[in-house]
């Protein structure tokens, strides 16, 4: 995208993130019922808050920055296995 939007449909979310659309309507959906696994409320906003149906948009800098800062904190945890025949039970 040429054009640096700041609010994002679903569609140009799941585009920018190479996921799906309901990969980005279950986040928001997630974070509507206060479960845990949901993108935090500052990424996005419902332009529709009291019409019969959500028009959600997402912030693209929130969002951009949201993930950085998971993926800074997150890390990847080493797998070992001790190959020890006491393990081993046959």
């Amino acid at each position: 995208m040429a054009d640096q939007k700041t609010l994002l449909t679903i569609a140009e979310t799941a585009e920018l993130l190479n996921c799906s659309a309901g990969f980005v309507r279950k986040r928001i959906a997630l974070t509507e019922s206060n479960q845990a696994g949901g993108w935090p409320k500052e990424v996005f906003v419902n332009l529709q808050p009291n019409g019969a149906k959500s028009l959600y948009r997402i912030k693209r800098d929130a969002l951009e920055t949201f993930l950085q800062d998971t993926t800074a904190g997150a890390k990847v945890a080493s797998n070992e296995v001790a190959a020890d025949a006491s393990s081993c039970v046959v």
